[in-house]
């Protein structure tokens, strides 16, 4: 008789917890609120936006802005949670309707957020189905709002996702960490197709970096020259804990050694550095070379990609 009693507070426990998540819109909203750190909204505003399903809603909840704070940014910072209760990641990944309605409200967020704070630098970093969201939230801002910094980790995005419509609304640069030997990206986004739904036979983003679309204007490969920053794997990287795996830009030691001085950095000149890969992909069963032509600029190792004969 105690079990059973003991059993039915369990369930109702659970389906009572259940009824209110959902009952906010999305349960992850809830979730992610803990983790938000609203101080210092006068010196600007971090936004991090996870990956798919309960796995990217927990990793780098915390870890994120204790790196930022750790950093020494100033900032407020919010995890925006944009994760389904109910259908986990495979849903995530591949409900482009449902991502683009939660992009829509992440616009919502970052344009308030500027109207109330006008010229305060707005930073966004994403994880892999993240960066779709985040992607289509910078298309949807106003023509007059702008993010200063954007930081990709792991995207799924396919390769060559037409990124025009967002660097469009980034007034920095918006920096891409890539990895050839990150499994997720290698063995589950060939299945389950890349987060703007391409079947990525030209690649994954966060395999190989981004490149401009094959029938790109002068105009957007101009704009790729300009404002993207294609950062490959490189072993120093493994100092801070990134060690070329899916999730491992989130911990915290790697948020403020690397991309906390990617957040503050301001654009150079268009001719700085061509960040634009070549159209080929590389190998993905061989990790990036060290000894790969790369340079230091802006706080951070700028992928120039060497062509590759990959025959």
């Amino acid at each position: 008789m105690l079990h059973s009693r003991i059993g039915l507070m369990i369930r109702f426990g659970v389906t009572l917890l259940s009824l209110l998540l959902l009952g906010t819109g999305s349960g992850c909203t809830m979730l992610t609120r803990f983790a938000n750190d609203p101080g210092g909204a006068e010196f600007g505003k971090t936004f991090y936006v996870g990956g798919a399903g309960p796995v990217g809603l927990v990793v780098g909840t915390e870890s994120v802005p204790r790196g930022l704070r750790q950093a020494g940014y100033l900032g407020a910072i919010e995890v925006y949670g944009w994760q389904s209760w109910v259908g986990g990641t495979l849903r995530d990944q591949m409900d482009a309707y449902r991502n683009r309605r939660e992009a829509s409200r992440l616009a919502d967020r970052i344009t308030a957020y500027c109207d109330q704070h006008p010229g305060r630098p707005v930073n966004i970093i994403a994880l892999s189905a993240g960066t779709g969201v985040v992607s289509w939230a910078l298309a949807a801002l106003p023509a007059d709002v702008s993010v200063q910094s954007v930081v990709f980790l792991g995207s799924s995005l396919s390769r060559e996702y037409d990124l025009a419509p967002s660097l469009a609304h980034v007034s920095g640069y918006l920096w891409s960490f890539y990895s050839p030997t990150d499994p997720i990206l290698r063995y589950a986004v060939p299945i389950t197709g890349s987060v703007d739904r391409e079947f990525v036979w030209g690649g994954v983003a966060g395999l190989y970096g981004f490149a401009p679309p094959e029938d790109a204007s002068n105009d957007v490969r101009a704009l790729y020259k300009e404002r993207l920053r294609n950062l490959p794997w490189r072993q120093a990287y493994a100092r801070a804990g990134y060690e070329g795996r899916h999730t491992d830009g989130v911990k915290a030691e790697f948020v403020a050694a690397h991309m906390y001085p990617l957040l503050i950095t301001r654009r150079q000149t268009p001719e700085s550095l061509d960040s634009t890969p070549s159209k080929e992909a590389p190998n993905p069963a061989q990790a990036v070379p060290t000894s790969q032509t790369t340079t230091e600029s802006s706080g951070g190792s700028v992928d120039i990609e060497p062509k590759r004969d990959l025959r």
